[in-house]
């Protein structure tokens, strides 16, 4: 038997985390919801499965972010604001493997989550 997947998520706004927590549970999986960059860097050490980030937060080094993951060997999931396309687009520059608008992932996050794990083709908006 696999041990759960661990989601690392850098989403500061606790509805949205405490949303994000409840699919990550659906899937049987365990959230380290961080709410810095440097924390979010110390907890990707441990090799999460999944990392998931909130492009609504403008303050986050995306780039900087998701090419630790790749180094880690992490693949990220982001979500935003769907009228955000400029964000969008630089989530996707910067290499996040799934994009999706709000509105989608908060539909059925653990189905997005799920998709972005297992490597189920990538998700852009």
């Amino acid at each position: 038997m696999s041990a759960p997947p661990v989601i690392l998520a850098l989403i500061p706004e606790l509805i949205t985390s405490v949303r994000v927590e409840s699919g990550v549970q659906r899937l049987g999986g365990q959230l380290r919801s961080v709410e810095t960059e440097e924390a979010f860097l110390q907890q990707l050490a441990s090799s999460p499965a999944l990392a998931v980030f909130d492009l609504g937060e403008q303050w986050v080094d995306l780039m900087g972010l998701v090419a630790a993951c790749h180094e880690a060997r992490v693949p990220v999931l982001a979500f935003g604001p769907h009228a955000d396309l400029g964000r969008q687009r630089d989530a996707v520059r910067a290499g996040v493997d799934f994009v999706y608008p709000r509105s989608k992932f908060m539909a059925d996050p653990s189905r997005c989550m799920r998709s972005a794990i297992s490597g189920t083709s990538a998700q852009t908006t």
